[in-house]
């Protein structure tokens, strides 16, 4: 009886030990899970009740007396999908960031500190000493391989944290040392934009995500950034109310432009693309207001589209001579435009007197930023009896809007003094 009672301790503190030891355990099979499975793609952390739902296999009862076996019940790995236990993400944080603390300061453990710094980052990617710890080993020499699990392990972690501004500063700085080694980033590009597609289409106005896809349109070419511009377009009717789109697709058609006055070899020809292409802009964003009432961000895409064509494609010499046929053309255009979304039929949602105040505004800012035009859309104005521009705001804008009349009054006053 004293034996068996000498046993039942020694198991009792054998289990105690292994308890002790059980965030060190865990986090050396979560790390061994990390290099078994390299192509890892999405992660998830559950809550236990969820996590209890998978197919956890448990293989008898020696089996579940191994530590191995005690770690499997916190991690479900298949098909490249990850899913951790939220039950123990305390402690496992704090053994993986002990962990790489230790690496960090242990000469020559390169090896440990990025097996560390991996496992650390996957579950607090906003520790940035961290992500300055794994460039430092991979700047010492370049490794075309590493650097691309580098990306791998970067759209690991914006697959459950898409916008995390840590991992995609980490992101372009990886794309910046490849840029600087390979001349030819056409592959790299084209997957950047698949991946940053992938997550706008899951997490909504991702402002990061589409600065990120800004940020690649210098490493492309003249051809992709057509394609891009082709490509955006389906996305684009889609999402109407998402800015970021927008501001994308402006970003590219600066790009061609940029590209047109730094080339002269065929300026000729690309000269001719340019004004189709924003002739072509302007058509499909006119189609856009008036197929979706009252979205702002078509109205500001189009005050963009309006200002480089009269200041640039209109009024550069040499190029395309600003004539009055041309200038009135546009203003006829807009007017038009302006008359029909006034005279909308009102809906419940009152998404008509928004767009009738939009349309008006997007009027008076033309008047500002372009001031030659003002005395050309007065006399439109006066030739489809719609009024004075003051007499249009007046109209359109609600109540609380009505200060854009102060700023006419102060402008026609200091117009006068003058």
């Amino acid at each position: 009886m004293p034996m068996k009672l000498q046993q039942q301790e020694s198991a009792v503190e054998q289990q105690q030990g292994g308890e002790e030891k059980l965030p060190e355990n865990l986090l050396l099979y979560f790390e061994q899970i990390l290099h078994d499975d390299p192509l890892i793609d999405e992660v998830g952390f559950l809550h236990p009740t969820q996590f209890c739902s998978l197919d956890c296999a448990r293989d008898g009862d020696s089996a579940s007396q191994s530590t191995e076996f005690h770690c499997a019940r916190y991690f479900w790995c298949r098909d490249h999908k990850l899913a951790i236990s939220a039950e123990i993400l305390p402690e496992l944080y704090h053994a993986a960031r002990d962990a790489y603390y230790n690496a960090r300061d242990a000469p020559l453990s390169r090896t440990n500190l990025m097996r560390h710094t991996k496992a650390l980052l996957i579950l607090c990617p906003d520790l940035l000493t961290a992500w300055n710890s794994r460039k430092m080993v991979l700047s010492a020499l370049y490794d075309f391989t590493k650097l691309k699990d580098e990306l791998q392990l970067c759209a690991l972690i914006l697959s459950y944290s898409p916008k995390n501004e840590s991992t995609w500063s980490h992101r372009r700085w990886v794309i910046k040392q490849v840029a600087e080694q390979h001349q030819d980033m056409l592959e790299l590009i084209g997957n950047e934009s698949i991946l940053v597609k992938e997550i706008a289409e899951k997490s909504k106005m991702n402002y990061r995500a589409w600065r990120h896809r800004c940020w690649l349109i210098p490493y492309m070419t003249r051809k992709q950034v057509l394609d891009e511009l082709n490509e955006s377009t389906r996305w684009s009717e889609l999402h109407v109310a998402d800015n970021c789109c927008f501001h994308y697709r402006r970003s590219l058609l600066l790009a061609l432009l940029d590209n047109f006055f730094g080339n002269e070899e065929d300026s000729l020809s690309w000269e001719s693309d340019i004004c189709l292409l924003w002739k072509e802009e302007l058509r499909w964003d006119e189609m856009l207001i008036k197929r979706y009432q009252g979205r702002e961000s078509l109205w500001n895409h189009r005050r963009f589209l309006s200002h480089l064509w009269i200041q640039h494609l209109l009024t550069v010499e040499g190029n395309w001579p600003a004539t009055t046929s041309q200038m009135d053309m546009f203003v006829i255009q807009e007017i038009q435009l302006l008359s029909e979304c006034l005279h909308d039929p009102v809906d419940e949602f009152e998404e008509s007197r928004v767009q009738a105040e939009l349309s008006a505004l997007y009027i008076m800012w033309i008047t500002k930023q372009v001031p030659d035009v003002k005395g050309k859309l007065e006399e439109r104005l006066h030739f489809a009896s719609m009024g004075r521009l003051k007499d249009v705001l007046a109209g359109a804008c609600r109540p609380e809007k009505r200060f854009w009349m102060n700023l006419l009054n102060l402008a026609d006053q200091s117009s006068d003094v003058q």
